[in-house]
């Protein structure tokens, strides 16, 4: 329980544990999601320039902080694999097999973008570069601070991404077990307000 006057974010040992085990979750689930979302958002905000070079090459694009570039050309072939975007592979001279081409997003993924067409690979959309938010994505909260709403749509799309995971039942039950715990912790209530109760709502009960 908190004490008057004690900083309403600060966490017991149970729920930093708690916390810790969340965002070894998020960075399980969502990662190359995460990225091939940024990757695909990154051709939309530059589709008008055609086709964009990627690879190896001394003109590519290269990836964003906190991105490796085997991530970001990974996630390159995968959306390549799905049809959302339009890949033109340029032959290597070098011989050692390195990936290099032009990607352009293609209308299948400007609908997944603009129109919220269902992708056929997860991908996970940075809501703060763009204005029109999907369906499925947006907050359940009536009203919250700007802190929030931020962390309240993070375990939104964590709770959506484990779902969504390639993973066994029981490890999805797990992930939400610890998800339902979390939410339903005083730190929580203190952190999010009315959004842990939203979630819960929302996800855990029925």
């Amino acid at each position: 329980m908190f004490s008057k006057g004690r900083d309403p974010v600060s966490l017991s040992r149970r729920d930093e544990l708690l916390l810790r085990g969340t965002q070894s979750i998020l960075a399980k689930f969502m990662k190359d999601s995460v990225v091939r979302g940024c990757l695909l958002q990154l051709l939309y905000e530059r589709r008008r320039e055609g086709s964009i070079p990627f690879g190896h090459g001394e003109q590519a694009v290269p990836p964003p902080g906190g991105i490796s570039r085997r991530d970001w050309l990974r996630a390159v072939a995968q959306l390549s694999e799905y049809r959302l975007i339009d890949w033109t592979p340029v032959e290597d001279q070098s011989g050692m097999g390195l990936l290099s081409g032009f990607a352009k997003i293609n209308d299948f993924g400007i609908k997944v973008l603009e129109a919220g067409a269902a992708p056929p690979i997860r991908i996970s959309i940075d809501e703060s570069r763009r204005t029109t938010i999907l369906p499925q994505q947006q907050t359940p909260i009536a009203t919250s601070t700007p802190q929030q709403q931020v962390i309240t749509e993070a375990l939104e799309k964590l709770i959506t991404a484990i779902n969504q995971a390639d993973v066994s039942e029981r490890e999805k039950n797990e992930a939400k077990s610890l998800l339902r715990k979390l939410l339903g912790s005083k730190a929580a209530a203190s952190v999010l307000g009315a959004g842990a109760r939203s979630l819960a709502a929302k996800y855990f009960t029925g």
